[in-house]
């Protein structure tokens, strides 16, 4: 008879049996089929599955519910370790060769069978994970417009192996080894890693992940860029930038971008990180183009690599409200902190590894800004953010509750808080009122006065006062800005052509474009096989050769655009010269004015 404390033991020993069977009766089983095998190949096959049962983490094994059958075979094909079909395996025989008592399994051995029982596991009633649409999202088989289903994997660079992209299956099974066999894995694919936590149970390794995201950020200079790394906590949110259109075709409907507030050093983070600008960063796609002459043709068939750029908000600002004269709306979106840092995550892999195709119809900035959003911020993939308009997105985003345009309602309260930018026009008006309100100048809008020759406008030069001479000193500026664009359009034209004789400048070009694109497109940076996410000593590499590259195509720049102005059309050169003398009238007259008012200052 047993006494009270054994049958309280024996009660115990039941319920733990109880909750055990079923995780032993569903813990992973592999029954070797020894055809084919000699002895010593049997032994070393028992301790190859006896090993990989050990490096499988108990809640991925425990989803499987039927034994898997494991066979080894000469027949496959020499580049294929392994296949999957019906809940069983084949492994290459010649595999079982390198396997050594008391060694760790060989890395092609591991992955390969990693690799196939991810397979059976997808294809069961436990898995179908690759079928989904949040993997294929992270994935890279990225949602095309007008629910066309997906495009194909262009997430082509920094990739531990391009098998990885021939369909959502394979990428499952080639990122399960590198999650169980590397160990800096969650440091290099942290989305990924995560979803493989969420889905199938954690590995049981810590990683010491370095929260900041690498970023090669372009500088005010041409040719010039620098390492970023953004630490997620210093963003204290992200606006959708809105460029206004113009009657450019590839510009007409507008230019979606994203803004990231981020915060100064040392400042926590709140409502005042928006007056940090010179802090913030934007995301713009733009077609990159690595010949000298944008064609539209070519953007409308995708001849032209997407790149996601990243460039201060400062260089933005100016390039569309002063070179371009268009307004830019900052509208805030709802993102918590979370939502934030999965978001620049994301942006991160999209930097290191996207080459896309720039289609004008259907993958342009408005496309691309929306899968990135939605991408990073899983909530915002349902009921989808698929726009082909940079408007038509910022609607879509407004009526699920993710934008504020409420902020742009006051359009003066607007600018004064940062939330719009406007087009310099308004500005270049006012100055051409100031000066018209001393001088008899002979048009009333300021867009008449800039589009009179240079010639025309040098009779006035010295007949202002200092604030009209002010004003019309600013006003040259921007008509010098106007005229290098229209030179910048021509030189495209003429070294486009072969027959205008620059073979040696379109040489050049194409040197310059092709170590911007190394910019843009940073992965050809790294050397080293790497993948995913660049780790520290990758880091120090990228920042190096960004240093060398930038510390050449600078002045290479500069020089060329000295060389190509010799080669414009005679009258555009005789425009700009005399715009710089007229530049150096003006100021030379702003210097003698300022001292005539500093002596009559002094003589009272």
């Amino acid at each position: 008879m047993r006494t009270p404390g054994q049958v309280r033991r024996w009660r115990w020993a039941v319920l733990i049996g109880w909750l055990a069977a079923p995780f032993a009766h569903a813990a992973l089983q592999l029954e070797l089929q020894p055809q084919g095998l000699n002895a010593a190949q049997i032994v070393a096959a028992e301790r190859a599955l006896q090993q990989i049962r050990m490096r499988m983490p108990p809640q991925w094994q425990a989803r499987f519910q039927q034994p898997v059958q494991v066979r080894w075979s000469d027949t496959l094909p020499a580049h294929i370790h392994g296949r999957a079909r019906n809940g069983s395996i084949t492994l290459q025989r010649a595999l079982l060769d390198t396997v050594q008592e008391g060694r760790p399994l060989p890395r092609p051995l591991e992955a390969a069978l990693i690799h196939e029982l991810t397979h059976v596991l997808d294809r069961s009633p436990q898995g179908g994970w690759s079928r989904d649409g949040r993997w294929r999202d992270l994935a890279g088989w990225q949602r095309r417009p007008w629910k066309l289903g997906r495009t194909g994997n262009a997430f082509s660079g920094r990739s531990p192996d391009a098998y990885e992209r021939a369909s959502p299956a394979e990428f499952l099974a080639v990122n399960a080894e590198h999650m169980l066999l590397d160990p800096d894995y969650a440091c290099r694919r942290p989305a990924v890693a995560a979803w493989f936590t969420e889905h199938l149970g954690a590995t049981g390794r810590t990683a010491d992940c370095d929260a900041r995201l690498p970023l090669m950020q372009a500088e005010e200079e041409a040719g010039a860029a620098t390492l970023l790394e953004l630490d997620p906590a210093r963003v204290y949110a992200v606006d959708y930038l809105l460029a206004e259109g113009n009657d450019q075709l590839m510009s007409r409907w507008g230019h979606s971008m994203l803004r990231l507030v981020i915060c100064a050093p040392g400042r926590p983070r709140g409502p005042a990180c928006r007056m940090d600008l010179s802090h913030h960063r934007v995301l713009s796609y733009r077609a990159f183009v690595g010949d000298v002459q944008i064609s539209s043709w070519r953007g409308l068939t995708g001849s032209y690599p997407s790149r996601l750029f990243v460039l201060p908000l400062n260089q933005v600002i100016n390039e569309y409200t002063q070179l371009e004269l268009r307004g830019l709306s900052s509208v805030p979106l709802a993102l918590d902190a979370h939502d934030v840092a999965n978001l620049i995550e994301r942006v991160a892999q999209v930097h290191w590894s996207y080459d896309g195709r720039y289609l004008f119809v259907s993958n342009n900035c408005a496309v691309e800004t929306g899968k990135l959003l939605q991408e990073g911020v899983p909530r915002l993939a349902s009921p989808g953010l698929n726009r082909l308009t940079p408007r038509g997105l910022l609607t879509r985003l407004e009526r699920q509750g993710v934008a504020d345009a409420s902020v742009l309602a006051d359009r003066e309260q607007a600018t004064r808080q940062g939330y719009y930018f406007a087009s310099a026009e308004d500005h270049y008006q006012q100055l051409f009122d100031a000066a018209r309100q001393h001088l008899p100048l002979d048009t009333t809008t300021v867009g008449d006065w800039l589009r009179q020759p240079a010639s025309a406008r040098a009779r006035w030069v010295e007949q202002g006062d200092l604030r009209a001479t002010a004003a019309m000193l600013l006003l040259e500026q921007a008509a010098l800005r106007r005229e290098e664009l229209r030179a910048r359009d021509v030189l495209k034209r003429l070294l486009g052509r072969p027959d205008t004789g620059g073979a040696a400048a379109r040489d050049s070009v194409r040197a310059l474009l092709e170590d911007t694109g190394q910019l843009v497109s940073p992965a050809a940076l790294v050397t080293g096989g790497g993948y995913g996410l660049p780790a520290a000593d990758e880091r120090l590499q990228a920042a190096d050769a960004a240093a060398q590259l930038s510390a050449q195509g600078v002045p290479a720049w500069k020089a060329l655009q000295q060389q190509l102005k010799q080669r414009l059309p005679q009258a555009q050169q005789h425009e700009l010269a005399m715009i710089d003398s007229n530049l150096a009238r003006l100021g030379a007259r702003m210097r003698a004015l300022a001292r005539e008012d500093e002596g009559r200052v002094a003589a009272h």
